[in-house]
């Protein structure tokens, strides 16, 4: 039997979690999910039903996770004015998971994050969720980035949680196979142009791209999962040719 070519796991280590980490996080990668950002002002919402109208909110300053998919953290080349978010929060036992680690549905392990025991280290809660303005989001406190694999099983867990839906992690990795692509995309374009401005457009508008598509027009979102590097190559001015 031929075994898949991504293993099904309900857990990554560091090393295959995260694309980056710490020091390693890149200014110009775009903000995605899965991101996580320190000093975040959080409100903490009372358990009690409010009275009147109005309502003060103490603040509570930590760390956080992006949540929405890749596709909604953006409108067109501006991110989203508010996006939701998970707490993140330090626990004494990562064996809450329990031994497959399918268990405490409603977190997300961030192994080797910072300042891991023995025993634990951090987890997003997906039973706080909350939306906040991106403007609270200091790209200079990004301390982490998801990898692939990493964005595969956070869209694993979350359909365990949110709809109570099995997936394995090559399926759920299917979910963000052409924003991985787009990623790369977005930060070369970034980098090329100093501003996202005009990417959306590009992507959508039909260019002749040589060496693909027989000659003919082809919208560079066509050939977002399968073409990265010819699409980096038009982005840069170094293209390199698909054979036919």
């Amino acid at each position: 039997m031929t075994p898949p070519a991504i293993a099904d796991t309900n857990w990554l280590q560091a090393s295959e979690l995260y694309r980056t980490v710490g020091n390693a996080v890149e200014i110009d990668w775009p903000i995605y999910q899965g991101d996580v950002f320190s000093d975040v002002p959080v409100p903490e919402l009372p358990v009690e039903m409010p009275v009147s109208d109005r309502l003060e909110l103490p603040l509570r300053s930590g760390m956080i996770m992006i949540v929405p998919h890749p596709c909604r953290c953006y409108r067109g080349d501006m991110l989203r004015e508010r996006l939701t978010i998970a707490p993140v929060d330090l626990t004494d036992s990562y064996g809450k998971f329990g031994k497959d680690h399918s268990g405490w549905t409603d977190h997300f392990g961030l192994p080797g994050l910072v300042g891991d025991t023995a025993d634990g280290g951090y987890v997003a809660d997906f039973s706080r969720l909350v939306s906040l303005p991106t403007s609270w989001l200091d790209p200079e406190k990004r301390i982490a980035c998801l990898s692939h694999k990493g964005l595969g099983l956070l869209a694993k867990r979350m359909l365990g949680f949110q709809l109570r839906y099995p997936v394995e992690l090559g399926a759920a990795m299917v979910y963000t196979a052409g924003e991985w692509t787009e990623a790369f995309l977005m930060q070369a374009w970034v980098r090329t142009h100093r501003t996202l401005a005009g990417y959306s457009a590009w992507l959508k508008t039909p260019v002749v791209i040589a060496g693909v598509n027989g000659g003919e027009p082809i919208a560079p979102r066509e050939l977002r999962e399968s073409g990265r590097d010819v699409l980096l190559g038009e982005i840069t001015g170094h293209p390199i040719a698909e054979s036919e």
